[in-house]
């Protein structure tokens, strides 16, 4: 005779308990996974910045000089020409660098087709929402509906308000000043101490502290846009809450003033971008020196010696974050 074998079936209490384990390691290792994938995004983001410096040094080699946004002040009907839309021709841009009209406005019909491109050296992997547009700062209502976004400009200066408060020792101007043609010469405090390009991540969207504040067009920032001259900023810093301009945080804080409820042109920055520097990377924001080297500027790092970055000819030493 055949001896039956009894087989054992999971009872309901230890199915549950295997749930409950698979649940408890599932929430163990998924933070893990997503610093690694955060990790992954950061370095690509560091790639880009890496590519941008490289960019900029070509450009010097080529044309002695570098990539200044072209920004005639006020509203007016002549060229603004941003410096990321000369560099595209040494970012594999060629064929948009050459249809690119310069003798019109970045927004004009004949430009658009150019400027509405997204282009991913621009863009930071770690930013949501890296298919949202800017728009014309004059336009009433304002609708963001025109032009591809960077998540990287050019830190033109250090704000003066931050010295008349006492945060900082000196204002100046950084390496990309606008309306010129600034050289590496120009840059008395050492290419390697001073910051050409810097994270300003989720514009035209308001950010502060990672999260977003409000919508489009009640609460925004006057930047954005990779073709615009006024994505170009000066830093001034914020509250560390960012909800006050100027102050003593310099980065993660806030990326930028909001103007949704002011009548352009700004009472303070008139027609120029209101950007900071900022980043969706824990602990910090990504910048790329003079000379081209990447650096993680930490989110606890002083306004004053942040400054001391950002200045290109005030003979400062910062101390390194």
């Amino acid at each position: 005779m055949k001896t039956r074998t009894k087989r054992h079936a999971f009872t309901l209490i230890e199915l549950l308990v295997v749930i409950a384990i698979i649940g408890v390691l599932v929430a163990l290792l998924l933070p893990g996974v997503q610093a690694a994938r955060e990790s992954a995004r950061r370095t690509q983001c560091s790639n880009n910045l890496k590519q941008l410096g490289i960019a900029a040094h070509n450009f010097h080699d080529t044309h002695n000089k570098l990539p200044s946004s072209v920004r005639p002040a006020g509203l007016t009907p002549l060229p603004r020409i941003a410096g990321l839309t000369f560099l595209l021709q040494y970012l594999e841009g060629t064929n948009l660098y050459d249809q690119y009209n310069q003798s019109q406005n970045w927004h004009a019909p004949a430009n658009l087709p150019v400027t509405s491109n997204q282009v991913a050296t621009f863009l930071c992997p770690s930013t949501p929402n890296p298919g949202r547009l800017d728009g014309l700062p004059e336009a009433s209502p304002w609708v963001g509906n025109l032009v591809a976004v960077t998540d990287y400009s050019p830190t033109i200066s250090v704000d003066q308000r931050l010295f008349t408060a006492g945060l900082v020792d000196r204002a100046g101007d950084g390496i990309l000043v606008k309306n010129g043609e600034p050289r590496f010469a120009d840059v008395l405090d050492g290419l390697s101490n001073t910051i050409m390009y810097a994270e300003s991540a989720g514009r035209p969207f308001l950010y502060r502290r990672g999260l977003k504040i409000g919508d489009l067009p009640n609460q925004r920032v006057n930047a954005g846009g990779w073709s615009r001259p006024a994505s170009d900023f000066s830093v001034d810093g914020s509250s560390y809450d960012g909800a006050t301009l100027p102050g003593p945080c310099a980065v993660n804080c806030t990326n930028g003033e909001d103007v949704g409820s002011t009548v352009f042109p700004h009472p303070y920055y008139g027609s120029e971008g209101t950007g900071e520097t900022f980043a969706f990377h824990p602990g910090g924001a990504n910048v790329v020196l003079g000379d081209g080297s990447v650096r993680l500027i930490s989110a606890t790092t002083n306004i004053r010696e942040y400054a001391k970055l950002v200045t290109r000819a005030e003979r400062e030493v910062a101390i390194a974050p």
